[in-house]
């Protein structure tokens, strides 16, 4: 649970140079996160994505994300719910799952990124 909840900090983080620090915490040099789109490799991309998702969903959309409170794990993989809600509150606007495999050193090896239809 606290892999998850740092996991999901991390999106909502504000600060750029603490951002920076957090990807190479919790994310192998050579660290994938990947959705049907995109795959996003290394500290410099992870920077990238995270950066570009705080600006639109949490800077200028308003939203938060937070975790569904639903983290299972077995040997090195750990999977989770997340949404995404308007930070003063509200309906779900987004919703997803999330299955991360750590290496030896409990960093994450890859993220594998699945976004579910938002409910009605």
């Amino acid at each position: 649970d606290q892999l998850v909840e740092r996991y999901v900090a991390l999106w909502n983080e504000a600060d750029l140079a603490e951002r920076r620090r957090m990807i190479a915490e919790r994310w192998s040099e050579e660290g994938v996160h990947a959705n049907k789109r995109t795959e996003w490799r290394g500290h410099a991309q992870m920077m990238e994505r995270v950066t570009g998702s705080y600006e639109k969903s949490i800077r200028d959309g308003g939203y938060r994300f937070e975790t569904a409170g639903n983290a299972e794990g077995y040997r090195n993989v750990v999977r989770f719910n997340w949404y995404m809600r308007p930070a003063s509150g509200g309906k779900v606007a987004a919703q997803g799952f999330e299955l991360l495999v750590l290496d030896d050193g409990g960093r994450i090896a890859a993220d594998y990124q699945f976004i579910d239809p938002t409910p009605e």
